[in-house]
């Protein structure tokens, strides 16, 4: 792969915005500002850290007002949407806390926007059909949201059996008597963590154009499929025993896919990113 392809998510991978959202953070906490808009009024142009030159830093940090906004209310005293922790477990204060939700938030968008840039131009399948026959896993889930399952005209498994269980329990669900990565056609289930599309063996996705590869819904893809392969982890979710949601546990890093052929050629462009934004960052395999 040359690349010139993927020049326009390598421009973004250069200009990481976290680094300005920790300047605004630092005026937020030290300065007489009621709200972050006040500062990101006041910033001049350009600015320089250590690493990156924003020629445009007010209009770098537009697209996430609505992050920076919320920030400003959860300093303010507005009750925190769930409890954060250290990486020990133990509740972090309420800024450092907001703090690390809002970045999670921002790098979560700002990762969605650059994984697009860059996954488009590989014309790759990868994410998009399930495991080959020499592949460890038996098939691929992709998480859906409620909205998202109308995406898709294959059959949809919805039953008190899938409802008790997730796709990783054993004993496994059974459909048609037969273990249900064992079809032979894609299926949406719902499990008692939400509705995901399960693809068997070598089964593509039903929105993947015949000879193409060519995502037929990629402007509304399900969110999921707007992430591969370089992730924030900024923030891990916990679940409980009976799935929801119970705290954030702090974990600082950046996670890339080694599968994935954009990560595997841009892995110094992708560590110079994680750190400027001064998190850690791990390269990992998630098929083999």
């Amino acid at each position: 792969m040359h690349t010139s392809i993927l020049n326009k998510g390598i421009a973004l991978l250069g200009e990481p915005v976290l680094p300005l959202v920790s300047m605004v953070e630092f005026f937020l906490l030290t300065g007489d500002f009621k709200a972050a808009s006040e500062i990101i009024d006041q910033l001049p142009e350009p600015i320089e850290t250590g690493s990156v030159t924003y020629v445009h830093p007010r209009e770098a940090l537009a697209p996430y007002g609505e992050n920076l906004t919320r920030w400003s209310a959860y300093l303010a005293g507005q009750e925190l949407p769930c409890r954060v922790t250290d990486v020990d477990g133990n509740t972090l204060d309420h800024h450092a806390a907001a703090g690390l939700l809002i970045r999670q938030e921002i790098l979560t968008a700002e990762l969605e926007r650059i994984n697009s840039e860059l996954c488009a131009p590989c014309l790759c399948t990868l994410c998009c059909v399930g495991p080959e026959e020499r592949m460890q896993q038996e098939f691929f889930e992709i998480p859906l949201q409620g909205t998202e399952i109308e995406l898709f005209a294959v059959e949809r498994i919805d039953s008190a059996a899938s409802r008790a269980c997730t796709a990783m329990d054993e004993p496994c669900l059974e459909t048609a008597g037969m273990p249900f990565y064992q079809r032979h056609d894609p299926a949406i289930i719902h499990w008692k963590n939400g509705w995901s599309m399960v693809l068997p063996k070598k089964i593509g996705c039903p929105q993947l154009e015949p000879g193409t590869g060519r995502c037929l819904v990629y402007p509304d893809r399900p969110r999921v499929c707007r992430r591969p392969q370089i992730f924030p982890y900024i923030l891990e979710p916990v679940a409980g025993n009976d799935g929801t949601l119970t705290a954030y546990r702090q974990r600082s890093t950046i996670l890339a896919v080694m599968d994935c052929p954009y990560v595997q050629v841009l892995q110094e462009e992708i560590a110079a990113y994680a750190a400027a934004c001064e998190l850690d960052i791990l390269f990992t395999h998630n098929k083999g």
